[in-house]
């Protein structure tokens, strides 16, 4: 088990720097010029000399390789650069800032992939082809293929708009992550509940489960 775990951990190393490299070169391959954003965001008419000023002031004037390995260095000590939209702000502190956030709602919506798939799929698993069941697999097809946004959208013009039962936005209260954390787990509780329900069957359909139910 130990020398399994250290070959993944040393499998993974590789992996992170491609990934990574990977997204460097996307974010690199974006039509607009960084630097140019960075002017009109603060409401500046972007000029050729400013530009320039801009491109060696965040380091956009160096080889993509060079930038790359700088980058990489700076992150290995926690050095994430500042923001090309307002140069004030450290992506650190953004980061920092923004997690206790995604952490919630990343929480509430396991919460409701565990909470919802588990239970749901042993009944439709324990009551095959009932009324439940057939209802459940096609509620569960519409959420496998329905886009995230798109939900999202639904569930907001009913719930929050028409029932007026939870809040548009905002990050105040519990109930403003509950409509955002349900569309983002309701594709993965589909899949769940879909898995669990075809493992179930299958698993008491095994002899030793017909057996175990002779004898009790």
């Amino acid at each position: 088990m130990k020398k399994y775990i250290i070959k993944r951990i040393l499998i993974s190393i590789p992996m992170i720097f491609l990934i990574t490299f990977i997204a460097f070169c996307l974010i690199n391959l974006i039509p607009s010029d960084p630097a140019e954003v960075a002017i009109r965001v603060n409401n500046v008419t972007p000029t050729p000399e400013l530009i320039e000023q801009t491109r060696v002031a965040l380091g956009l004037d160096k080889p993509f390789l060079e930038r790359y390995f700088i980058w990489l260095w700076k992150v290995f000590h926690f050095d994430f650069g500042i923001s090309y939209v307002n140069t004030n702000r450290q992506i650190y502190d953004e980061i920092a800032r923004s997690l206790p956030v995604t952490l919630k709602l990343a929480g509430l919506s396991i919460l409701f992939i565990f909470g919802l798939s588990i239970p749901i799929g042993v009944l439709c698993a324990v009551k095959k082809n009932s009324f439940f069941d057939r209802v459940t697999r096609t509620i569960i097809f519409i959420g496998t293929a329905i886009p995230d946004y798109w939900l999202s959208l639904i569930l907001l013009s009913i719930f929050s708009i028409k029932l007026n039962l939870f809040p548009v936005s905002g990050i105040g209260s519990f109930s403003n992550y509950v409509l955002r954390a349900f569309a983002l787990s309701m594709s993965y509780i589909s899949t769940y509940i879909r898995l669990i329900r075809n493992n179930m069957i299958e698993t008491m359909g095994e002899d030793y489960i017909y057996y175990a139910e002779i004898i009790l």
